[in-house]
């Protein structure tokens, strides 16, 4: 073996021992708990110690078929998934136009305007049990600021999460307040419009809606592609704030997210609420397959 080649080797290693962290991390993190729970999702156990000659009963697909024949399962089921895609379907579309108007009236060269950005963005920055638990304090029925200032100006305090009427579009607006992520990436995509597009279109009498709708939005797409499918990825596992709002589900299960019913089981159907996950994961990847396998109407420059 040459000089050249023993250096080669040497730096080889070297890059190899700087991954190996990371890769025993993904390894022991991810996929040996993936594959634990998919080995579970065949098996009526309840949670416990780990032992590889205990995994419980084997009961094949049982778990995964019981949601269409079992009573109590299939009513959890399809109410958990009727929650989610409803919440889905409210508040993917609304903050993706907040988020984005936002942006548009964020991306100005004026004096002052970074502390609103700053502003906008730092409730992305609370966690989320932290965020539920504050909102939990400021919608209290009987405590809550909101419902106190409503009251001193004699208007009727609202129920909040008080009642299944009103538990999702409390929930809609809570969660409004954490656009400000999506609003960054809008951002970032506004800045990439080439102002000489802009001033072309003023030149030949365009106005300011016009150069939205002919400009702006349709080199955003690729954003709003992406932004759809992490908002579909994100509102599929919502759960930290359902359990520190309500600590629950909610009044009459109207905030029974998906998620929460996996928890719900993880105690004494913990082989159900393994396949529970897998086929949230299945519902997860269908839905951005069917969202790129029509993503036609997204414009790539030619930089893209």
């Amino acid at each position: 073996m040459t000089a050249n080649q023993k250096m080669k080797l040497r730096k080889n290693i070297t890059g190899y021992l700087y991954v190996l962290p990371v890769i025993l991390g993904v390894l022991f993190f991810t996929l040996l708990p993936v594959v634990y729970a998919f080995v579970n999702s065949f098996f009526e156990t309840s949670l416990k110690p780990f032992s590889l000659s205990d995994w419980g009963v084997f009961v094949g697909f049982k778990n995964y078929y019981q949601n269409f024949t079992n009573g109590y399962y299939r009513r959890r089921f399809f109410r958990s998934l009727g929650v989610t895609f409803s919440y889905a379907g409210i508040y993917i579309p609304l903050s993706l136009v907040l988020s984005f108007m936002l942006a548009v009236l964020l991306n100005k060269s004026v004096k002052g305007i970074r502390f609103f950005r700053v502003l906008y963005y730092l409730p992305v920055l609370i966690p989320a049990v932290c965020s539920g638990m504050l909102w939990n304090r400021i919608t209290d029925p009987d405590f809550g600021i909101i419902n106190a200032m409503l009251e001193n100006i004699g208007l009727k305090p609202l129920s909040w999460f008080q009642t299944a009427k009103s538990s999702m579009p409390s929930f809609v607006f809570v969660n409004m307040f954490t656009i400000g992520g999506s609003m960054i990436l809008w951002l970032a995509q506004l800045k990439n419009v080439p102002v000489s597009l802009y001033e072309s279109a003023r030149l030949d009498g365009a106005n300011k809606f016009r150069l939205l709708i002919s400009i702006t939005i349709p080199i955003c797409t690729p954003m709003i592609l992406y932004n759809v499918i992490m908002s579909i990825i994100g509102v599929m596992q919502t759960y930290a704030q359902v359990i520190t709002l309500t600590g629950g589900s909610g009044a009459e299960d109207s905030l029974l997210f998906y998620v929460f019913n996996i928890y719900d089981n993880r105690v004494q159907s913990f082989g159900y609420a393994c396949a529970l996950s897998f086929i949230l994961f299945a519902i997860i990847g269908g839905l951005t397959a069917i969202v790129m396998k029509t993503s036609k109407w997204v414009y790539y420059t030619e930089e893209g």
